[in-house]
């Protein structure tokens, strides 16, 4: 990444790069937020200080900030840095002294201006969007998670702007306590922002995001090239090839179809989703022994490679009583239903996995105690009633990989083969922290255990599975449950596959109108086009069935070509956008047209 652009800082704005000058939004105010909303801007400083700065690395300026009436011994610095073989700028806040602040957020720098007309921004959420910076609809008002960084709200912690003359990329550094704002009213213009969070109720280090700049004639396509070429230097990704070397498993995985199945429902009073007029419908049972004859049947009809998910197989039902979930659903079958179900899936070649939960933390679980669960800054236990098990705190994730071994050595003893498991909401919720002495724990060390989770699997030649992708995870997580789109996004585009195509499977749901599969388009395409896998509908039958697994079979020879491949390229072939092609390293094409739902795969010779 040697500097052959002449970015150069600007002492009027912000810099110039490949001969486009940019600059910050000059409305917006650098500010620190305080817990209960007090804003204290950076230029109520009594005392501003500039001073050049250069180190080994590059030079740039620095900017000291002290002397806050009211707010005793408040000081910090902001650090602005050319790297000199890179061309990368890094924007640094460094907190000198913050003690006894209880601060919320830190807003620096402000956004960048990208207002020309054919300029659009390139967003993270989820699985992708671009909102162009004249798009007629608000945009960005509700992001999942107010916007934390290492959740759905942001794949990956990155996000840029292209414009006719250039674009950027900025990336932050501590995404793990790291959020951002998106703000686009109705008809443009588009500002993204960073916010700064404390770790355990302290900004106690220095926060950097890294702008990186590309010159005019670039894309979004550019921009994920241009990510992963950094991800690759700091050594986070493992591509697919990489974990299959490690785990057999991986490999198997390519080309199944995903077969998502119910076992014991159970919805208790304490829930939001307990039907109170209708109380017969908070219980369902469907028994192992169902699913049985189902993949049998799936099998006797050509279906050769699937992957069986099971919910609800504990005693307490889905989403009960974690993580205190065995043993197996008695009446489902119990130990000997779900070997018999674990047996036949071996036997068939089929794959077999469970879904699992080590975050939510039932109050009614048999050995559950307050001790074990996440503190927050201030002292208090997150809770929620929301989910079938009703009342919940969040166990603190670094207790988490414990659970889990405890949990699957006893599957393990009893002969249940699992070739793969779901791990629920880690790749999709926010990062915790912890404040209990006990089991103190940052963001980034939540992280760790997360990951460490997934590592215990991957020992066990279990493939891991979790919700959605993340950028964290990419290095031990093998497959996911889905990673779509956001609802009402601008321009729904594939930025994680075009970064991470050859790192993570990611299936889709088939039809149209699932949750995360854009407006008038299909699952179907949407795994063609990206390469991906399709799920299975469990219940269908007859042609409706016999449909689903024709377009299996397609996305299974596409898959077989392309899942070990990166995405290279992404393109809109009409000014719809409904006909899109992909492009992967293989040299395989595949054109798909979302209006009249054709599509073509051309393979290389």
């Amino acid at each position: 990444m040697r500097n052959e652009s002449n970015v150069t800082l600007e002492q009027d704005s912000f810099v110039t790069a490949h001969g486009k000058c940019w600059q910050f939004d000059d409305s917006y105010k650098a500010r620190i937020v305080l817990v209960d909303g007090t804003e204290i801007p950076f230029e109520s400083a009594g005392t501003i200080r500039r001073s050049p700065l250069k180190t080994g690395l590059g030079k740039g300026e620095s900017v000291s900030y002290s002397d806050f009436e009211g707010y005793g011994t408040l000081a910090f610095e902001t650090r602005i840095l050319l790297n000199d073989t890179t061309a990368f700028v890094d924007c640094t806040f460094v907190p000198a002294d913050m003690a006894g602040l209880s601060v919320k957020e830190v807003c620096w720098p402000g956004p960048l201006k990208a207002d020309e007309a054919g300029s659009y921004a390139v967003l993270n959420t989820m699985q992708g969007q671009l909102l162009p910076t004249d798009w007629p609809q608000q945009t960005g008002e509700k992001i999942p998670f107010d916007g934390q960084m290492g959740s759905e709200a942001a794949y990956m912690p990155w996000w840029g702007e292209i414009t006719p003359e250039g674009g950027y990329l900025c990336y932050v550094r501590q995404s793990w306590d790291s959020a951002y704002t998106i703000a686009h009213p109705a008809g443009g213009p588009t500002r993204v922002s960073v916010r700064h969070l404390p770790s355990l109720g302290k900004m106690g280090y220095a926060r950097t995001v890294t702008y990186c700049f590309v010159p005019g004639g670039s894309d979004y396509v550019t921009l994920c090239r241009l990510y992963r070429e950094i991800a690759d230097e700091e050594g986070r990704p493992r591509t697919l090839r990489e974990k299959a070397a490690q785990n057999p498993n991986v490999e198997k995985l390519i080309g199944c179809c995903v077969m998502h199945v119910e076992g014991k429902t159970h919805v208790s009073e304490g829930s939001a989703y307990y039907n109170k007029e209708n109380p017969e419908k908070n219980d369902r049972l469907v028994p192992f022994d169902h699913w049985t004859k189902r993949v049998r049947q799936l099998k006797e009809m050509g279906v050769d490679q699937l992957y069986l998910h099971l919910d609800g197989w504990g005693q307490p039902g889905y989403d009960n009583q974690h993580p205190d979930y065995l043993p197996p659903c008695k009446e489902a079958g119990g130990w000997e239903g779900l070997k018999e179900l674990s047996d036949t899936m071996q036997e068939l070649g089929y794959m077999f996995g469970v879904h699992d939960q080590y975050r939510d933390y039932y109050l009614d679980a048999p050995t559950y105690d307050p001790d074990n669960a996440a503190m927050s800054a201030d002292g208090t236990l997150f809770e929620l009633a929301r989910w079938a098990g009703g009342p919940q705190n969040y166990i603190c994730a670094s207790l988490a990989p414990d659970y889990v071994r405890r949990n699957f050595e006893q599957l393990f003893a009893h002969g249940i083969h699992l070739e793969g498991t779901y791990l629920d909401v880690f790749t999709c919720n926010e990062l915790d922290e912890c404040i209990n002495p006990h089991h103190p724990m940052t963001r980034r060390e939540c992280i760790d255990a997360r990951n460490q989770c997934f590592h215990y699997l991957t020992a066990h030649h279990v493939a891991p599975s979790s919700e959605e992708v993340n950028d964290w995870a990419v290095g031990a997580q093998v497959f996911c449950h889905w990673a779509p789109y956001i609802g009402n996004c601008a321009i729904p585009v594939p930025l994680y596959n075009l970064v991470y195509h050859d790192c993570v499977i990611i299936p889709w749901m088939m039809p149209a109108g699932r949750w995360g599969i854009p407006e008038g388009t299909t699952g179907f395409m949407h795994a063609l086009l990206n390469g991906g896998m399709g799920y299975m509908d469990e219940y269908l039958d007859g042609a409706e069935l016999e449909e689903n697994i024709r377009q299996w079979q397609v996305i299974r020879e596409l898959q077989r070509h392309v899942a070990l491949e990166k995405m290279v390229n992404h393109e809109f072939l009409s000014d719809d956008r409904s006909i899109q092609r992909s492009t992967f390293s293989d040299g395989t094409q595949v054109t798909v047209n979302f209006k009249d739902n054709t599509y073509q795969i051309k393979y290389p010779a």
